[in-house]
């Protein structure tokens, strides 16, 4: 079968960053790290693991971090142990072909979403587990590197079939369309990072970010907290039509009178010193970063009031230089979630996330805006590059 996928091999990460300085197209370069070619179809390694047909599948972000290799050597996520090969494709929905004779809970014929992607102590079968995810943070597993799987080829949603332990699909609700299962990875994202901070009547929200997790971001909040007035930033117009559509008060454009804007919504004072230091006395009760660069989070920290919240939810693996001061001279709480988890009473991300949708309190299937064939995959990650010039949302590999 064809699969994308990415080589762990350092030769070929340093080739790709330095070629990546001339060329975006270096990623689809021969030395690449990452691959579109045949792999061998992969196969039930043990008696607890399952196997999926996949059926659609969602380009998230972190997908292209990986193809054009954008991380730095010294950022956290760097260092932590990694896998030799890592296939691509995690937003994805598929049906079980089969099952090995130990799994419980599944059959064949079920449709199913990729719940839990990296290794944790449930795949590599830890008992005890850790105290992360005995508690249900499995994306925080401290056992990470201390079992190796029992296969590496597992394949992902980016290609046409993959395997999995039975710990990391997620049933996928029979009300839900197959499009709908394609961003309840993504939405259970978000349903984390809300409920890290969830909004109370009257609360005054930005969402930073218009994209599929802003635009989430803003429907999500919405539902959870109907009471709140919620505020999105957006680069185009086409975004600030979507984010009006699920939820937005009103839309801030991400321009030079944005901190105008946001004072003028919040009633907060503005003031401008030397140097284009601007800041924000008063502001935001809370504030999502769903794209977490660091000129972003920058803003955020000077638009949210005094005690107020800042959740990073957007993921950038470019350390740089953010200026911290206003944690502590206004006291601001910041936090940031790594995906999702388990919420409260044993319910995860996924079931608030599977509840909404199939209460349609939040009606996303229309985020989907693009769709290609596998063998398409460079017009899909152009398409995805070009969002302004191509009014895309959410880009979605569809197998046959």
């Amino acid at each position: 079968m064809k699969a994308l996928y990415f080589e762990n091999k350092l030769g070929n990460i340093v080739a790709l960053k330095i070629a990546s300085r001339f060329t975006k197209n270096a990623a689809f370069a021969p030395f690449s790290p990452f691959k579109y070619a045949e792999v061998k179809e992969p196969e039930i390694p043990n008696p607890r693991w399952l196997k999926v047909k996949n059926r659609a599948c969602g380009i998230c972000g972190s997908d292209i971090h990986f193809i054009f290799m954008d991380m730095d050597t010294k950022c956290f996520p760097a260092a932590t142990p990694g896998i030799s090969r890592k296939y691509l494709g995690h937003e994805m929905v598929g049906e079980i072909i089969e099952l090995g004779t130990g799994v419980a809970g599944f059959a064949v014929g079920d449709r199913v979403s990729l719940r839990i992607e990296w290794p944790s102590c449930f795949q590599m079968e830890i008992n005890p587990p850790c105290r992360q995810c005995a508690v249900g943070n499995y994306m925080l597993c401290e056992n990470l590197g201390r079992k190796q799987l029992p296969t590496m080829d597992t394949g992902g949603g980016f290609s046409p079939y993959m395997v999995m332990h039975m710990s990391q699909p997620y049933k996928v609700p029979n009300s839900l369309s197959d499009g709908e299962a394609v961003l309840l990875e993504p939405t259970a994202c978000v349903v984390h990072a809300v409920m890290k901070q969830l909004p109370k009547p009257g609360d005054k929200v930005l969402v930073i970010g218009a994209g599929t997790i802003g635009l989430l971001t803003v429907a999500v909040a919405r539902a959870l907290q109907p009471n709140a007035e919620i505020y999105c930033l957006a680069r185009y117009p086409f975004q600030a039509e979507m984010a009006t559509k699920f939820g937005a008060r009103d839309v801030i454009f991400d321009n030079e009178n944005a901190y105008q804007r946001a004072a003028e919504i919040t009633n907060a004072k503005y003031f401008a010193g030397y140097f284009k230091n601007r800041i924000l006395l008063g502001g935001f009760d809370i504030i999502y970063d769903a794209v977490g660069s660091d000129r972003t989070i920058q803003n955020a920290l000077r638009w949210v009031r005094g005690k107020g919240t800042v959740v990073i939810l957007g993921i950038n693996f470019q350390p740089g230089r953010i200026d911290y001061t206003p944690v502590w001279h206004q006291e601001i709480k910041v936090t940031g979630i790594n995906c999702h988890a388990t919420e409260y009473n044993g319910k995860t991300s996924f079931d608030l996330a599977a509840r909404l949708l199939a209460d349609k309190k939040v009606n996303i299937e229309e985020m989907i805006t693009h769709r290609f064939p596998l063998e398409k995959y460079r017009e899909a990650i152009k398409t995805f590059l070009s969002k302004g010039k191509n009014k895309a949302i959410k880009i979605v590999i569809q197998h046959s």
